[in-house]
Formats: C-alpha cells, structure tokens, sequence
C-alpha cells in the first residue's frame, strides 16, 4: 500500500502555471516545442461539480482536454454513455467534423480543463501537423470504439472514493485500513493504493487539492478519503470524488441520512453510490437493512461482518470492477446442476460476490444468498419435490395443472418471508410481468416471492400477484439466462452456467397423427398403460420454448468477462426428475473441477 499519506493534517499538491500536455497519453509522440505551442494558445478554465462544459446541440467550435477530475457523456439528458477522466480529450469528435455537440458533458466533480479553440488549433496545426496526425489517432480510436459498442471510458472504474458515515454511525476502528489492505490485495501489484484518514477543513484549499488529485490519478492510484469531519471537509472531498461509500451500523445508529450525506448526493449520482451495511460478527442475523437503503438509493449495499477480512476483500473487488458474479439458468430438476458448479467453485476458493437466476436458477441462487451449504440445498429439493410432492399434485385445470398449495407453504418455510436486502450475499431474481410486458427484477421483498415467481411456469402453475398486484410468471419466459441483469448490476467477470448441450437437437419418435384422443387417453390412464415413444409432455414443451430462446440470446449477451459453462446433463432427465439431482449435481461439480478449473483462461478471466 502507498504511503503517500497526508502529513499535519495536509493533503499533498502542487499548482503549475503552465498545463503540462506531454503527461497526456494522446500526445506522447508530440515534439516539445509542438506542445508547448498548443499551451501558449490555451486557457485554463475550472468547471464546478455538477455544471455542463457542453450543451447537446451546441456548435462544437472548442476543444477540450481534461486536467483534474472527471466528467459523464449525456445523451438526451436521460443516458449516461460514458466518463471521461484525466489525461483524456472531451468533443473531438463534432470538433474535428465541424458539426453539433451529440451530448451534454458534466463534470462529476470540481474539474479543470484545458480549452482550444478552433482558430487557435487551426494556426497551431499548420506549423506543427504533428497535433493534427495525434488527434486523428484519437478520432479513429474513439470511433473504432463506438462501431465495437465497447467504451472504455464508459467501464471505466471510479478512482477517487468518498467514504462517509451513514445516518449517525461512526466508521469503525481501523475500517480505512482494512479497506485500504483489501485494495492492495485485489488490484494490480503495481497499483498505488493511497488512503486519507480522517481530516479537517484546513487541510488544503481546493486548487492545491485538485492538483494533488490529477497527480494521484496520473499514476494510476486508487484514492480513498475519509469524508469524516467538519462539512467544509466533507463538502470538498465528496465534490471532488467519483464513487461515495455510505457506512452504516444497523441496530448502533439511526438511518436518517446526515448533512453530510445529503450534500454528497446533491454531487454524486445513484450509479456511483454504494451502501456499506456493519454488523460486529458475521453470525449476527441481518435485518432492517430497507430502513437504510431506500432514504439514499445506492446502486449497490453489501453487508459486512468485522470479524470476517473476506467481507472488506468483497466491497474492494465490487470497487475496482472485479467482482465475481454467477448467473444461474431455469430448467426445474436440471437446476440441481448448478449446485455442483457452486460447490465445485467454493472448493477452489472461487469466490461469489452476487448471485442470481431465473426460475430453478433463482432458487439455487436464493439458496446461496441465504448462506445454505449445496448439502443443506440438495437435502430441501429432495424434502419439497420427492418427500412432499410438491409439483406432483394435481388440481381441476382452471388456473393451472397443479395445486401450488404445498409449493407455497414449502417454499414459505424453507426460504423464509426475510427480504432479499438482508440476505447475506448480494442476490437477484427474474420474473415474467405480464402486467407490464416485461422482465420484472427481483431485488428487494421476501425471498420466498422470488422464487415462486420467478418458477411460475405457464399453465402449470399459477401465476404469482405481488403486493403490487403485478401477475408474475416464470422469468424463462423472457429471459432463461439473465446475463444482461447483471451486466447492469455489477462489472467485473461472470460465470454463467446453462442447462444442456445449446447444440442438442430434440426430436421424437413419434408422428403427428400418434396424438390419442381424450378417450383414448383417459383409458391409457386409468389402466396405467405406457408407450415405448410418448407425444412431449405439456410441462417439456413448456420447457424447451423457454429454454430455445434464451439460449440463442443468452449467447449475444455475454461479455469479454463472462465465461459460459454448460456442465453434462444426464441422458433423458426431465425437468421434474427431481429424484436424480443428487446425481446430476455430482457430475456437474466433476465437469467443472476437471474441465474447467484448471484452465489458465478461467483463472485469469476470474482474477481480472
């Protein structure tokens, strides 16, 4: 970890008179002399966290290049498509083509820029066409960029971190260090990781700390800064920060949001929030937390333990964008896969920092989140669908095939009516609204309401009516493989795990006309008559539409950092064969530990 700490209370920084352009990436082939007539020409101008350097639709007749701090793309005044930060050009694009700003650019914190305008480029140019040829390599970079739908600067991490107090909490002993420690641990060795403790209002004027932030992030640090303190203090670092971090202490403090919270807000925008929710000892059951998350709408909140140094190495990896996600498909007993994958990943110490998954993947998922063991797991699928047969009951077909009265008290008591934000490890579910046309995301309300929604399978059981009185159903109705949940949820590298082969083709030995007719039917039955080669079931074409869609998008969907495992199933299994889970969960976790452990390509997509 660096020591580049703060001495007699001061914050490092230096101011220059002259911007120094050779430190810009874009211009390290440029000729000094070039440069410094670039600088000559151009004037230093300070842009408030908050206040627009470009308007959509305004004439693009400057050029801008960012000193200190950091500034969002926004399109149509809705769309954040990207951040730019130190070091890097701002409207190049509409300058050079002489044409309108595309998108607003705000800062996101006090910034500084360096601002050309066009006839003062135009003259520079023509004695020095080295600038020119630097900035058509930009402009061919960034549109190499947006023709591969892939923004660096868009996946760009925050570096500057704000950490504050929630409500009347105070940050625990030592919690500056520790996170600091956890930094080292998860980033690139050489990485500088640089932490603040608490300060106060006179440790430095704002240009001498602007300054001494553009050198942090020069070199590539992470910055930590402990936002305790006077509000002056307070004020300054959560202006000129990227990310805020709200600590709070369920059940020691009160949860209405502080002075100091509340002007950090005004600056930092939801996407960059996160909630840090503090219990002493990881045993402590969690609860309440919506009494802290909804007064100030993070993005994110983990729940950390202080007698537990993973919990401090899970909030860095969310941090730095190298958090771990696994993402869980539908397929009923098929599901039981996803166990052996789980337990096959804890064995290598894998970690999973957020779960989620529709229908049977919910579940799974919800089992994870909750803290049961894949033993405790498979043991509940064995007592809910082959002791209690609770998708083996039958019921007069005016809402469904089966009575989900059993499912329901099961999953009732064995899920538990806890919201999913006390759950332990951070979850998400998918369902079918069908009152609202689309992919309904479970992330707050009782665990169990998850699962039963996100399993409703058309026909086959009832749809499930939230408190919201939307009519849920089966979340493979829509989206069987929820990559794109996550995606939007977290950055960082994702398992993804679908059920059989994606290339299997499904055929049958039947024709057509095999169909029997109800009577003919209803004798079969009642004499338990069975043929060699029987018409697909309701519940497998139920299944197979879902799962074909899915598989076909879930392929499009995946990133550079997801890894897709598809662990054997066994030959003939149906989706109600919950008899054979134990099994299948065993051959998953073999396929996973020989065939996809040991690959170097896993370890180092997974270690980022």
């Amino acid at each position: 970890m660096s020591d580049d700490k703060p001495t007699d209370g001061a914050v490092p920084g230096t101011e220059t008179d002259v911007p120094d352009l050779s430190r810009h990436a874009l211009f390290a082939d440029v000729p000094a002399d070039a440069l410094h007539a670039l600088a000559a020409v151009s004037e230093i101008r300070s842009v408030a966290g908050g206040e627009a350097l470009v308007h959509q639709g305004d004439d693009a007749d400057a050029l801008y290049f960012v000193e200190s701090g950091r500034f969002r793309v926004v399109v149509n005044k809705v769309h954040v498509v990207a951040h730019i930060e130190a070091g890097e050009a701002v409207g190049e694009l509409a300058f050079f083509a002489g044409g309108k700003r595309t998108a607003d650019v705000v800062a996101t914190r006090d910034s500084s820029v360096l601002e050309v305008s066009r006839k003062a480029f135009d003259d520079i140019a023509i004695r020095h066409p080295e600038l020119n040829q630097a900035m058509l390599k930009l402009v061919s970079e960034r549109l190499a960029v947006a023709t591969s739908r892939i923004s660096s600067v868009s996946t760009s991490m925050p570096r500057v971190i704000a950490i504050l107090p929630a409500g009347d909490s105070r940050l625990p002993d030592g919690f500056l260090s520790r996170l600091a420690s956890a930094f080292a641990a998860v980033a690139r060795k050489e990485t500088p990781i640089v932490a603040i403790d608490q300060a106060t209002s006179e440790t430095s004027d704002a240009a001498a700390y602007q300054a001494w932030l553009a050198e942090q992030e020069a070199r590539g640090a992470w910055v930590l800064i402990d936002g305790s303190g006077s509000q002056d203090w307070s004020d300054q670092i959560c202006r000129n920060a990227d990310a805020l971090v709200m600590v709070g202490r369920p059940g020691q403090a009160n949860s209405a949001i502080s002075p100091a919270e509340e002007s950090a807000m005004r600056w930092i925008a939801e996407p960059q929030r996160t909630l840090v929710l503090v219990r002493e000892k990881g045993s402590k059951t969690i609860a309440h937390s919506s009494e802290w998350i909804d007064p100030r709408q993070p993005k994110l909140h983990h729940h950390l333990a202080l007698d537990e140094d993973g919990d401090f190495t899970k909030v860095a990896r969310f941090l730095t964008g190298r958090a771990v996600g696994v993402v869980l498909a539908g397929g009923g007993a098929l599901g039981c896969a996803h166990l052996g994958v789980i337990r096959a990943l804890q064995k290598a110490d894998i970690p999973i920092d957020f779960i989620g998954g529709a229908s049977a993947g919910a579940a799974m998922g919800g089992a994870v989140a909750k803290g049961m063991s894949v033993a405790e797991t498979l043991d509940q699928m064995e007592a809910m669908f082959i002791e209690a047969r609770a998708m083996r009951r039958l019921t007069l077909p005016l809402y469904s095939l089966l009575d989900p009265t059993v499912f329901d008290a099961e999953l009732r008591s064995r899920y538990g009516t806890r919201d999913i934000a006390d759950q332990p490890v951070g979850f998400f579910g998918v369902s079918t609204n069908l009152s609202t046309n689309g992919l309904h995301v479970h992330r707050r309300g009782p665990l169990w309401e998850c699962v039963r929604a996100s399993g409703s399978l058309p026909t086959i059981l009832p749809p499930f009516i939230d408190r919201d009185r939307n009519i849920l159903v089966d979340g493979g109705v829509l989206d069987n493989v929820p990559v794109k949940v996550m995606h939007d949820l977290k950055t960082g590298p994702n398992i993804v795990v679908s059920l059989g082969d994606p290339n299997e083709v499904w055929r049958t030995d039947v024709a057509y006309d095999d169909i029997r007719g109800r009577w003919a039917l209803l004798r079969d039955v009642m004499i338990r008559k069975k043929r060699e080669a029987e018409f697909p079931s309701i519940v497998e074409i139920m299944s197979r539409s879902m799962v074909v869609a899915s598989r076909m998008a879930s392929k499009e969907m995946l990133s550079d950092g997801d890894i897709l495992v598809n662990p054997p199933i066994i030959p003939d299994m149906q989706i109600l064969d919950w008899h054979l889970g134990r099994e299948l969960a065993e051959m998953a976790e073999q396929y996973i530990t020989e065939k996809v452990l040991i690959s170097a390509d896993f370890r180092d997509q997974i270690s980022g």
